[in-house]
């Protein structure tokens, strides 16, 4: 990763995995559309459904939408399907976008635009309901680059998400999501397989990409504890607490000392918390054993790390 040292990268390659049961349950696809009815662009979501009905009837849910109001009440049926069936409902969206969010008909006479940041609510609640098993596939002519909006938490808006880093053309784009939906009913569908095999089928250098948040997740967590932990960091840090220490609470220098000396574990439980509660370990334990990864053991490589680093500054290494 660009934002740490090369000694820190060598660390970074050394830490404990994720385990390697990720797989993904869905049930069904649940197609929101989101183009002016005058759009002289084919509605490449409803092209998709009518196919989908002739491999199997009632596997998709074909929902037409004026409005980002509208889009957004769609995901909410979606979730409250997904509760009350235990369904887990891919969910496409077809749409104009960009890296800022998705631009549809305002239900009147012009176009308004959905900011990928009002969308993560509503992705965070449908993926909770699908026990955090929701693959969205963004289904834009004019390109796809809003996956930075999905580091967020507290819980994982996604668990992956498909779509294309360039603009493509309708036909080809419809050709890609209909080869993407044909391999995901394989019987042990492959996320990857699955997407090259759509861009293959688009063809013209069309590249459909897979992101998944576990993988995004990890990287940014991980690397936030190496930079966050730099010896540098940890003595600025300890030394604007000391003194916030002694100013406000009247604490002894030991007492301070014994505070100051809690926070390593402190912060790993801290962070340990965050990981477990994207990944929903809290509300459904099962989650542990396709996203458990013990950030105690982590964070003790990067103490290790940062003594054996002063030592080796200490001694001229």
């Amino acid at each position: 990763m660009t934002e740490l040292t090369n000694m820190e990268n060598a660390l970074w390659e050394r830490f404990p995995r994720l385990p390697h049961t990720g797989s993904i349950s869905t049930s069904n696809v649940w197609i929101i559309e989101w183009l002016a009815a005058g759009d002289t662009e084919r509605k490449t979501g409803k092209l998709l459904h009518e196919r989908m009905e002739q491999w199997r009837t009632g596997w998709s849910c074909y929902i037409p939408c004026r409005s980002k109001e509208e889009v957004i009440q769609a995901i909410r049926r979606a979730t409250r399907y997904a509760e009350n069936t235990g369904a887990n409902p891919i969910l496409h969206l077809e749409a104009h976008g960009n890296e800022d969010g998705l631009e549809g008909p305002n239900g009147v006479d012009g176009l308004e635009f959905l900011e990928w940041r009002e969308l993560m609510p509503e992705l965070r609640a449908l993926n909770v309901a699908t026990r955090c098993n929701l693959v969205v596939f963004i289904a834009a002519c004019r390109g796809f680059a809003g996956i930075g909006a999905l580091t967020e938490g507290p819980r994982a808006p996604a668990l992956a998400l498909v779509g294309c880093l360039d603009d493509v053309l309708p036909g080809r784009l419809l050709d890609g999501t209909m080869e993407f939906y044909r391999r995901w009913r394989d019987s042990n569908p492959r996320l990857r397989d699955i997407v090259e095999s759509a861009s293959q089928q688009a063809g013209g250098g069309v590249l459909f990409v897979p992101e998944s948040f576990t993988a995004i997740a990890y990287e940014a967590l991980t690397a936030q504890m190496i930079k966050s932990m730099r010896p540098s960091e940890r003595t600025a840090w300890t030394l604007r607490m000391r003194l916030r220490l002694a100013n406000e609470t009247g604490l002894t220098e030991q007492d301070i000392d014994l505070r100051l000396s809690m926070y390593p574990a402190a912060l790993a439980e801290h962070w340990q918390q965050i990981w477990d509660e994207l990944f929903m370990m809290d509300l459904y334990p099962e989650n542990r054993l396709r996203f458990g990864l013990d950030i105690h053991e982590i964070f003790r490589q990067i103490i290790q790390f940062n003594e054996q680093y002063q030592h080796d500054d200490a001694c001229g290494l």
